[in-house]
């Protein structure tokens, strides 16, 4: 018996993980790798580069677009 307060549905999920550095070399521009995976048992996959916070926040918006337009697993 499925206990009141779950889902009927399993939920879809996604990480999105964002590691930020900045770069000595260049003047102190931000950086980000940006890597994903469906669930936490999925292997994490390489997603994107990103400089500065407008493009940082430019490859996060367009994950979250993509996750959201995705078909359901």
């Amino acid at each position: 018996m499925r206990p009141p307060h779950a889902p009927a549905v399993p939920e879809r999920t996604g990480i999105l993980v964002i590691r930020v550095w900045v770069e000595q070399d260049d003047a102190g521009r931000l950086r980000a790798r940006l890597t994903q995976a469906a669930d936490l048992g999925d292997p994490a996959t390489p997603l994107d580069v990103a400089t500065g916070v407008p493009g940082i926040c430019d490859a996060v918006e367009a994950w979250l677009r993509r996750f959201l337009d995705s078909p359901e697993r």
